[in-house]
């Protein structure tokens, strides 16, 4: 595996801070001159360390190379020819190679990956590592996904947050109040696959107005599908596999964040804020001033990708219940409608649904709900749905099943152990996640049991226990092993509720809050030449 050097990376760094910096000390700023730091030898060499870290390093694209190909070929040439290409204007991005990946859970549906060709990958991860921390200090705190230092785990956590009841004290006593009292569960119809080109593009040059990166991007937008032996062309969407996409997504679907500005972050009025601390005040003091003395609906999103939902709260009162569902079901069309206009997205009628906060809402494969708990009184969680453990408990049963018995035990646990592992971890911050980590565990035990018994037919279950079982000294419960290799137990997974603290700060998002001195030349190796033009 490649590994770029110290000087590269802290040359990176350096560059990154100054961008990131200038981007959000001025929302307003365009920058002009990427073009050198995109094609710096340095951030190739960063790009290349990048793609060969990657566990699709032995993925070939359409060129059939792969990552070991590139280096037994010769890695230095390789990214002379890359940055030649660059400089002179003949590089051409080539086709990715579409690869159906089945869903989870749902049969016969499968979701089109694209693979690009190492050459290709390494210009994106060059062109992501100039451009990410220029539209970073741009993205709002309620975007989780595809985010450095974010994950789905944090974007529950708020959601859950946001959700507790509060504990009113009124003349009568005190009194349980809802902050929100219906939602939005947003669901985009082939998101990915259908942005439109133009809308991002557009977005793209509120930022960077380098012409030469923003021909590249066009052309990684429209290098086309092979798929069968056949070139398919993308006049619309961002293939999902491609190291650029998840940005430009993030570009595009930031409009939805936008829309919600004055309730999650409000830094450019009436005054531009830089600090996160007084802008989070501010935005939670315009929720309160709207809902009780301007009288008026309250909107916050929690958006990961495009998973998102919206949480609607309507002014105390007696219909606030009535004045909510009817806010609610105005905002998911007007949201319809923006998407439409501004990205050529369509919200899917079945799938968007508008639910009260009491109901359990889907989101990121968990239940998130208001409830009314036997010994903690009104509280939010997010629990594991019970489809989710029914459909681990028939993989499990699947990974069992007649035909694997010509198999050793070992080689079958040495493949599910990773998969309950990945499934624990996952859901190990979800209520109550300790007993059905038990009740998971429990199954896995009596579906080998019943595996060896099948494997072995003539064996008593005595012999069976002396040859596969054993248990700690002094105690009672049986355990299967096949020499060294035991079965992951999810109990043992520790269990915890989230904590945003956990949520590292990207590198180049540094403390420091000085703007770097500003270029008036523009040079092309600098940290982005920019204009100051006014933004309609």
């Amino acid at each position: 595996m490649y590994v770029a050097s110290n000087s590269d990376r802290s040359w990176l760094l350096s560059e990154q801070r100054k961008l990131y910096a200038r981007s959000y000390e001025n929302p307003d700023y365009v920058f002009c001159k990427l073009w050198g730091l995109v094609t710096d030898a340095r951030n190739l060499r960063i790009a290349f360390a990048r793609v060969a870290g990657n566990r699709g390093r032995r993925t070939a694209g359409v060129d059939g190379f792969t990552v070991n190909a590139v280096l037994a070929k010769g890695l230095d040439a390789f990214l002379d020819e890359v940055r030649k290409e660059l400089r002179e204007g003949a590089f051409r991005p080539s086709p990715v190679r579409r690869v159906l990946i089945p869903k989870p859970g749902q049969p016969w549906k499968f979701r089109p990956l694209g693979i690009p060709t190492v050459k290709d990958r390494v210009v994106q991860a060059a062109v992501k590592n100039i451009m990410e921390p220029i539209f970073e200090a741009d993205f709002f705190p309620c975007s989780y996904g595809f985010r450095p230092g974010r994950n789905a785990h944090a974007a529950l956590e708020e959601l859950r947050k946001l959700l507790l009841p509060q504990h009113v004290k009124t003349e009568a006593g005190t009194e349980i109040r809802f902050p929100y009292q219906w939602a939005i569960e947003g669901d985009i119809k082939g998101c990915f696959d259908n942005i439109d080109h133009h809308g991002l593009m557009e977005r793209v040059r509120r930022r960077v107005q380098d012409a030469k990166v923003n021909r590249l991007i066009v052309a990684f937008l429209k290098a086309g599908v092979m798929a069968e032996q056949q070139f398919l062309r993308s006049s619309t969407g961002t293939p999902q596999g491609g190291i650029l996409s998840p940005l430009l997504a993030n570009i595009a679907l930031s409009v939805i964040d936008e829309r919600y500005e004055r309730h999650v972050w409000p830094r450019r009025a009436p005054t531009l804020l830089h600090d996160k601390r007084k802008v989070q005040l501010r935005a939670v003091g315009n929720r309160s001033n709207d809902k009780r003395r301007a009288g008026n609906v309250v909107l916050v999103p929690v958006r990961y990708a495009d998973d998102f939902i919206v949480l609607v709260s309507a002014p105390n009162g007696p219909a606030q219940h009535e004045l909510a569902h009817e806010a609610a079901l105005a905002e998911k069309a007007a949201l319809a409608k923006v998407l439409k206009e501004t990205l050529n997205l369509e919200l899917s009628e079945e799938k968007t649904a508008v639910t009260p906060v009491t109901s359990p809402m889907r989101f990121l494969g968990h239940h998130v709900r208001v409830q009314r708990s036997p010994m903690y009184g009104w509280c939010s969680k997010c629990v594991i749905p019970k489809e989710r453990s029914k459909r681990l408990r028939a993989m499990v049963r699947d990974h069992f099943s007649g035909d694997t018995r010509n198999v050793s035990l070992k080689k079958r646990l040495d493949l599910l152990n990773p998969m309950l592992r990945g499934w624990s971890a996952y859901y190990r911050h979800a209520w109550g996640a300790k007993r059905i980590f038990a009740a998971l565990d429990s199954h896995v035990w009596w579906t080998i049991r019943r595996w060896l018994r099948a494997k072995h037919e003539k064996v008593n279950m005595r012999r069976l226990y002396a040859r596969y079982g054993w248990r700690k000294p002094g105690g009672r419960t049986w355990r299967w092993r096949d020499g060294d290799t035991v079965p992951f137990e999810m109990v043992f997974q520790r269990v915890e509720r989230y904590r945003h603290a956990w949520m590292k700060t990207p590198d180049f998002a540094s403390t420091s809050r000085e703007s770097p001195v500003h270029n008036e030349r523009c040079t092309p190796g600098s940290a982005g030449g920019a204009r100051k033009p006014t933004r309609g």
